[in-house]
């Protein structure tokens, strides 16, 4: 076959697949919003405790504290802002772009997938490499 052969074919293929019913993922938005909203809460707390209970502790001592404390509200809770935020593309995103992934499960159910099974860093880096791969001649089935 020649180069102009396999793209014409590539170009049928993905006419049909945009053609394709999309599927979307049960997600339980009413669960991440409360991790969301709970972790929100606690940091609060957290952070008016410190401006209350202040008087012991110097000005570089009490910013050390703040800071220890948004830090790790940041990394308890990028889990549930990066669901909520793929859930929000799964959601809304327009079903012209949602249909032309090439692979099965789509790439923002893999990186949902890969996210849940693997944590935030090494799921996020296996997303990107999925979406990386993300164009001709790849495609198929791939799970995380």
């Amino acid at each position: 076959m020649t180069d102009k052969e396999i793209l014409q074919s590539f170009n049928k293929s993905r006419k049909a697949m945009q053609e394709k019913e999309i599927i979307r993922p049960v997600f339980h938005l009413r669960k991440e919003l409360f991790f969301l909203i709970t972790g929100t809460m606690i940091w609060m707390t957290l952070v008016i405790a410190a401006v209350i209970f202040r008087a012991g502790f110097s000005s570089v001592q009490f910013a050390a504290i703040i800071a220890t404390v948004t830090i790790l509200f940041i990394v308890t809770q990028m889990k549930n802002a990066l669901l909520l935020l793929i859930f929000l593309y799964q959601r809304f995103a327009p079903a012209s772009v949602r249909r032309v992934c090439l692979f099965m499960p789509s790439c923002s159910e893999y990186m949902r997938l890969s996210v849940l099974k693997y944590g935030v860093w090494r799921g996020v880096w296996k997303g990107l490499c999925r979406l990386r791969r993300c164009h001709p001649p790849n495609g198929g089935v791939d799970e995380p």
